[in-house]
């Protein structure tokens, strides 16, 4: 009987060193599998990383060829390039959406924006502050609040306007204290800094309220209108209907029928044909009833451009998203920013 005990004991014994042996292999197996799938998102994150890149430096090439295409002849041999019709747009003050070039084994995709086609946030006077609130559905009994303390943020003094917020009133009273600004916005993201802007304002979503009786307002948002480059006047030709709107006496009919005059329409070729906007003199002649104010909002002419280039690898993404400004045939860098996409 001892005999047959001190067998069960070492089969048992045996069980459990094999169980063990099983769970450290697992183990193993199972920390290899992590490790090697870490290893491969960060090798493919690398490479899109370097696709991201590559995409701004294909923007600055299509910049570079929009100086030349405008003196490519009709029916050209340069018509036929995969940048051509790119680098027209550019020379023609258009934007560029949704470009995409495969790479190796990943992809770019390429925006390349004329910056001035946004309202300079700090060249807006109260009224354009109005219709930028009322594009981004902002409920009207915030816009004095919201203006007055815009201007209380820029402006060089610390007196407090109506409504308005300073250092002494309301900055330095937080809980984590700070100073009004007292000077222009260096980017559109500091507007979170000044009282009564938050992230809804910013970038749109559900309005929060106190009251739980209060319909759900949802917002917009006004980034997208909105930039620090620039003299104030937008580029007619790369605008959004949503900025158009935010200029003085335009409507949505007549921003839907500056995009459409602008965008042109296809020839008996299927080429598009080009109809942008010479300069103001032809805005104001081919859209009849514009408000003569208009004149002094708008221009034609773009030398910053908002590039967005996102390189993609196996489903990992990087975005690299920055202002340049392009003259005398070299582009200067002037934000820089990078995030997973």
């Amino acid at each position: 009987m001892d005999i047959v005990e001190k067998r069960g004991s070492a089969l048992i014994v045996v069980l459990w060193v094999l169980g063990l042996l099983g769970l450290l292999v697992s183990s193993f197996v199972f920390d290899a599998h992590i490790e090697l799938k870490i290893t491969s998102y960060y090798r493919n994150r690398t490479k899109a990383t370097y696709l991201a890149k590559s995409g701004v430096e294909l923007a600055e090439l299509l910049m570079r060829k929009s100086l030349a295409v405008k003196n490519v002849p009709e029916g050209g041999a340069d018509e036929s390039e995969w940048w051509f019709g790119h680098s027209k747009r550019l020379n023609q003050g258009l934007s560029i959406k949704g470009f995409v070039k495969t790479l190796g084994e990943g992809t770019i995709t390429l925006d390349i924006e004329p910056e001035p086609a946004r309202r300079n946030i700090n060249l807006l006077k109260e009224d354009d502050w109005e219709r930028v609130l009322d594009v981004g559905g902002i409920p009207r009994e915030m816009w004095e609040s919201l203006i007055a303390c815009f201007f209380d943020w820029v402006d060089p003094d610390d007196t407090v306007r109506e409504n308005g917020a300073e250092t002494d009133d309301y900055y330095s009273n937080l809980e984590t204290p700070y100073r009004a600004k007292n000077w222009p916005l260096d980017t559109v993201g500091e507007l979170l800094l000044v009282k009564g802007f938050t992230r809804t304002i910013l970038y749109g979503g559900v309005l929060e309220t106190n009251d739980v009786n209060q319909e759900v307002i949802s917002l917009s948002g006004i980034d997208d209108l909105l930039t620090t480059y620039g003299d104030g006047k937008v580029n007619i030709n790369a605008a959004s209907d949503r900025i158009l709107l935010t200029l003085p006496g335009v409507d949505e009919i007549s921003a839907g029928a500056i995009v459409e005059e602008r965008e042109g329409i296809e020839n008996s070729k299927g080429k598009k044909e080009n109809t942008s906007y010479r300069d103001v003199n032809d805005v104001f002649g081919r859209i009849p009833g514009l408000d003569p104010a208009l004149r002094n909002y708008v221009t034609t002419d773009s030398g910053i451009y908002r590039i967005t280039a996102v390189g993609t690898v196996r489903g990992v993404t990087r975005k690299i998203w920055c202002i340049v400004r392009y003259a005398n045939k070299q582009m200067t860098i002037m934000q820089w920013r990078e995030e997973d996409s």
